[in-house]
């Protein structure tokens, strides 16, 4: 059985892989016109108020598994709280299969990592099949190219982010952010109100929007990161290049049909952490 898979960012390159070790002959259709988010953060507690992603008990140890095998993984996260916001944490998190340990000032997330997202995409992609083009148009067994050319196999994955969930017209919504290169370099990740991980601080987050559109960093995003950071730190990174792309989100409904095929994502910042979890679901879903 033969299986195209559109989008070659983290997504893509999961579904890709998990249908390659369940017996598919896989092809990635790749537009090839982004260098993508260099640093990862898998990091299963979100926000101020210490939300626990969904299924982050299973996606996390999966994530890691998964990465691990291409990569070095960066395990732990220090996450400093303030004395308001203690509580919450600590009920989130007694309630979950998270595991964590607090300590004077803050918690920490041992089994949280953060990695060099585009040597890990590099690897995950190395050896399987490409073909580069942008789709324009696609159903259950067949893609059309800008430029005429179609391609055909047994199943279509429609793995293609933000620009190709406005293309496909799957709804959900867009949020435009950034991310900061620096000079320094953080072995051991931390994050309040941004984090900083390796050579990166991310991550700034724009107003949702129902519509996409490319994004260029702005400059209060950066003055906004760097106010973090130093916040974080003690003292401010030096910025050195950055990242800047749209993140599309779903209300959960991270893989359904469509034309006929399938539609997988919306997982927004999570997508590291959970696209194993729903990669595997998938090709359990589309079996051998």
């Amino acid at each position: 059985m033969e299986a195209l898979v559109v989008g070659a960012g983290i997504v893509g390159l999961n579904v890709a892989l998990a249908l390659s070790e369940a017996g598919w002959a896989v092809t990635l259709v790749d537009c090839g016109n982004r260098r993508g988010l260099a640093v990862a953060m898998v990091n299963p507690v979100r926000g101020r108020r210490g939300s626990v992603v969904p299924e982050a008990g299973a996606a996390l140890p999966l994530a890691a598994q998964v990465y691990g095998r291409f990569l070095p993984l960066h395990r732990g996260l220090w996450r400093p709280l303030e004395a308001e916001v203690e509580p919450k944490w600590r009920r989130k998190l007694e309630r979950s299969a998270v595991a964590h340990a607090w300590r004077e000032g803050g918690v920490w997330l041992p089994e949280a990592f953060w990695v060099e997202a585009r040597a890990l995409r590099a690897r995950m992609a190395a050896g399987l099949p490409r073909i580069r083009g942008r789709a324009v148009a696609w159903g259950p067994t067949r893609v059309r190219l800008a430029g005429g050319r179609v391609l055909r196999a047994d199943r279509v994955v429609w793995a293609a982010g933000a620009e190709g969930a406005a293309l496909a017209g799957v709804g959900g919504r867009f949020s435009a952010g950034s991310q900061l290169l620096v000079a320094e370099r953080f072995p051991t990740a931390r994050a309040r109100g941004v984090y900083a991980a390796g050579p990166a601080i991310g991550g700034s987050y724009l107003p949702h929007s129902e519509r996409y559109a490319p994004h260029v960093t702005r400059y209060g995003e950066i003055v906004w990161m760097l106010e973090r950071a130093r916040e974080l730190l003690g003292f401010t990174p030096k910025p050195v290049g950055m990242w800047a792309g749209v993140r599309w989100r779903t209300d959960g409904a991270y893989l359904f049909e469509q034309n006929g095929g399938w539609v997988i994502g919306g997982f927004g910042s999570t997508a590291y952490l959970l696209a194993p979890l729903y990669a595997r679901r998938l090709a359990e879903r589309l079996g051998g």
